[in-house]
């Protein structure tokens, strides 16, 4: 058994999750409150064994480091990223296991950064979530053009590949669990609804269709 909790931050228009078995859990871009991480990894009766970036962020400030510490996760960032402080590198491909029969598999999808990674829950050997943070959204996908303006064009079309590789290699019932999208600055428009999966992104969204 696995659960999925989503963590609001209605201010940003970002989400945040906490994933995990019964006893150890994964925390997923994390806000900088992470008082709201530890009460919810509490409230479910789990310890946090790993903290993951899907990118550096350019709207707010992670908590990963913080929280990290406090739980003596481990503290996953993608190859690629500049940053100073001690952590792990994950690259594409790397396979987490989070507990018997739970593991998290990275997918490298750089668009909104050029070190962009996806992470998928998998349960029994069976895809059962995708965290795709600044990647795929709800009918939309990240904005590519912040990191450096030179940078847009190539960036605009590794987002297109890195969207139609999550249709590609993903079950259409798959659930699309992003960071972004919520009223984030960092999504290309407003996400278009609560929920979606891989299938619903096929059928809406512009990045995947085309």
């Amino acid at each position: 058994m696995y659960f999925i909790e989503t963590i609001k931050v209605e201010g940003l228009g970002n989400r945040h999750y906490l994933a995990g078995s019964e006893s150890v859990a994964v925390a997923v871009d994390p806000p900088r409150d992470v008082d709201r991480v530890l009460a919810a990894a509490a409230g479910s009766g789990v310890r946090i064994g790993w903290v993951v970036e899907t990118h550096v962020h350019n709207d707010y400030v992670s908590g990963g480091l913080d929280l990290a510490r406090l739980t003596g996760a481990r503290y996953m960032v993608p190859a690629g990223a500049r940053v100073a402080f001690d952590h792990s590198t994950v690259s594409d491909g790397d396979v987490v296991e989070l507990a018997e029969g739970l593991a998290l598999r990275a997918v490298a999808t750089p668009g909104h950064t050029p070190h962009h990674t996806s992470y998928v829950l998998v349960d029994s050997g069976r895809d059962v979530a995708v965290f795709t943070g600044g990647s795929l959204l709800i009918g939309t996908v990240g904005r590519p053009d912040l990191v450096d303006p030179r940078l847009t064009e190539s960036l605009a079309r590794a987002q297109h590949a890195s969207a139609h590789r999550l249709a590609a290699e993903l079950d259409d019932a798959v659930p699309v669990l992003p960071t972004h999208g919520f009223g984030s600055f960092c999504s290309s428009s407003q996400a278009q609804g609560e929920s979606t999966t891989i299938g619903a992104e096929k059928q809406d969204s512009v990045m995947i269709s085309v």
